[in-house]
């Protein structure tokens, strides 16, 4: 059992460290993006088999549906949208006690981008926690910290790494103990 805790350990400081990394390297404008072919299915394939265990351990279905319109390659940077993805997954697996987490891809309506939801039945979030959620350091309050852990910075990376590939990242829900639906465009 020690061992586990220390690996556990290990694992949240490593987070932390990357977090607070990538964190300074985009407010100091440094992080460079690397934009090559990815196989879309491949990416979300990967992503989904990260989270898969902790979303069965919760006893949570986790689904996914890509729309037939996705072509198969993209340009983008594969593993920084792998990054978003499991941070948005990871966060609505943790959020949510039981029922389900989402993941659906699709293009934009005018065909030109990627479009992915992240949806959950998980304790949802009233007005003004959602209009604070993109602020660094910032969790829902002090409860949700003491009690799900977490930095703060996740969905502030998510989103600066977002809109450095030209998309965005936004939220949505219809209050606390309704899920939440994060939607992301790249």
């Amino acid at each position: 059992e020690c061992t586990h805790i220390i690996s556990c350990s290990g694992s949240a400081l490593l987070y932390l460290i990357n977090d607070l990394l990538d964190f300074s390297k985009i407010q100091s404008g440094m992080l460079e993006l690397d934009f090559k072919p990815f196989v879309v299915h491949d990416c979300i394939d990967r992503t989904l088999e990260i989270v898969q265990m902790k979303a069965e351990e919760k006893g949570l279905e986790l689904v996914s549906w890509v729309s037939s319109a996705v072509p198969r390659v993209m340009v983008g940077d594969a593993g920084r949208l792998r990054q978003i993805l499991l941070n948005l997954l990871g966060n609505s697996i943790k959020f949510t006690p039981r029922g389900r987490v989402s993941l659906r891809c699709c293009l934009t309506p005018d065909g030109s981008r990627l479009q992915f939801e992240v949806q959950d039945t998980g304790i949802g979030l009233t007005p003004e926690v959602a209009g604070r959620l993109f602020q660094p350091f910032v969790q829902a309050d002090a409860t949700i910290a003491r009690r799900f852990g977490g930095t703060g910075l996740g969905l502030v990376i998510s989103r600066k790494l977002a809109q450095l590939m030209g998309g965005e990242l936004t939220v949505s829900s219809e209050g606390e103990g309704y899920g939440s639906l994060f939607t992301l465009t790249v």
